[in-house]
């Protein structure tokens, strides 16, 4: 679904699917020889080359797998052959907004599942 979030004073969204995320397409991690095989390919071009296939890359395609935070099931973006680091983690929670328990996801990043902000279902909830 939709999710809404308070960014900088402005209400953001973040669509996500059973593929997708904001429009990315989600793969399943490569396996470490394949992983390595591409990491090869896209090292050994010229800087200028390197940089626009990363570029390219990171905004149609995600690497993404399932994890447990705090035994709730969740699941981590980041990008796909190019050493992206920790990425995003979006891990599905319930929140208490104006008196009421709500659905929210949490959004995490860095290498601890660090907490960046909480997303609803509302634009209303969001604020």
């Amino acid at each position: 679904g939709t999710w809404y979030y308070k960014e900088d004073g402005r209400i953001k969204h973040c669509k996500i699917t059973a593929h997708t995320v904001d429009g990315r397409k989600l793969y399943k991690i490569l396996p470490e020889k394949e992983y390595a095989k591409w990491e090869n390919r896209v090292e050994h071009q010229n800087i200028k080359e390197h940089r626009k296939l990363i570029s390219k890359i990171n905004t149609i395609q995600f690497q993404a797998y399932k994890l447990k935070w705090h035994g709730i099931t969740s699941f981590n973006t980041n990008g796909w052959v190019t050493g992206a680091g920790n990425g995003i983690y979006y891990v599905p929670v319930t929140k208490t907004r104006h008196g009421k328990k709500v659905k929210a996801i949490r959004f995490g990043s860095g290498a601890g599942n660090y907490f960046d902000r909480y997303g609803y279902k509302t634009k209303k909830l969001a604020r």
